[in-house]
């Protein structure tokens, strides 16, 4: 009985490491549309930190940042942030958010500039339309399979909101446009 056991499992072991080297991964593929899920949601994740340095120096200071991806049935792709202003900074100092401080959180996540002069709090065209497309490209497009027509085709679906949450809920404001507009309204 025992024999019968061990020569069970060993025929097991061997079935399961001859079936196991078969594994072919270039049969198997993903799509296009989650390939670019995945790489737009790692460069979210790697990128939503530029908005902690310098917070409340430079520019608002955040205590959390949270997006949410979706592409829908006709390939828009959409997304959508969450900022929470800090509660305890924002309740003491009055600061309210402004249209500007939601381009600025765009701005800021994809080609790590403001697009503000500093002290003015002025528009400057160190992000446009055409340095954000570039940006885009650069950092999440860099698909050799696609071509440029087509990458233009994507980042015209691209859609952002943002909503920027003060301590105090009426004071809280959103935002939203084509990722690529130079002003979110």
């Amino acid at each position: 009985m025992k024999f019968r056991k061990y020569l069970f499992i060993l025929f097991f072991i061997l079935f399961k490491s001859a079936y196991a080297s078969t594994i072919n991964l270039e049969k198997n593929s993903i799509s296009l549309k989650d390939f670019l899920f995945l790489k737009l949601d790692l460069f979210l994740q790697q990128n939503i930190v530029n908005m902690f340095r310098g917070g409340g120096i430079t520019n608002i200071k955040y205590q959390s940042i949270d997006y949410d991806l979706n592409i829908d049935k006709q390939d828009n792709i959409f997304i959508k942030m969450n900022a929470v202003m800090d509660k305890k900074r924002y309740k003491a100092k009055k600061y309210y958010p402004k249209l500007r401080d939601c381009t600025q959180i765009r701005n800021k996540i994809f080609t790590d500039n403001f697009g503000y002069s500093f002290f003015t709090q002025k528009k400057n065209n160190l992000v446009n339309e055409v340095s954000l497309t570039e940006a885009i490209n650069e950092k999440i497009l860099n698909i050799s399979s696609i071509d440029e027509g087509f990458k233009l085709k994507i980042i015209d679906r691209m859609q952002i909101q943002i909503e920027i949450i003060h301590p105090l809920a009426n004071k809280s404001i959103s935002c939203s446009g084509k990722l690529i507009d130079s002003e979110l309204k």
